[in-house]
């Protein structure tokens, strides 16, 4: 009876969560955390499974702004960039993002290039238990950012 109980129980809990809900509990996976980008400097840990050069610092900082005004800045490597951005529980939009036009050496513009463009197409936060924030876009590519220590 007991074990007929809690399978019931655990059939309705996995029925309420959406299937991806579902198959994250199913295979043991913590739920996401939830959180806020309000705040900075973001570091940049990596951008999309690429470790970053110790020497190359990118960050971003996310005011709240008042009436639908929020800004992002920081800077992309080479250059500083800012534009608007919104978080609405997971969902994030940013852009449209303007920078300024330093030249640099070619692979680091390649690599802000990367950056801001990666940027511009997240869709999604989530938060981890560390407290790094992870940035995706719906076509796989991402960006992994934590709080600078003060």
């Amino acid at each position: 009876m007991r074990r007929a109980l809690f399978g019931l129980l655990g059939a309705m809990l996995l029925a309420s969560c959406s299937t991806s809900e579902a198959a994250r509990l199913a295979r043991g996976e913590p739920p996401p955390l939830g959180g806020t980008l309000v705040g900075g400097p973001w570091l940049v840990e990596d951008l999309n499974g690429g470790r970053m050069v110790a020497s190359v610092r990118v960050d971003l900082t996310f005011d709240p702004g008042d009436a639908g005004t929020s800004r992002v800045t920081g800077r992309s490597g080479c250059n500083r960039f800012t534009g608007d951005w919104q978080q609405n529980g997971a969902a994030v939009k940013f852009g449209p993002l303007a920078s300024t036009r330093m030249g640099c050496a070619p692979a680091l513009m390649e690599f802000e290039g990367k950056f801001l463009t990666t940027l511009e197409a997240v869709t999604i936060v989530a938060f981890d238990a560390s407290g790094a924030a992870l940035l995706k876009a719906s076509d796989g590519r991402a960006i992994k950012l934590r709080r600078a220590k003060p």
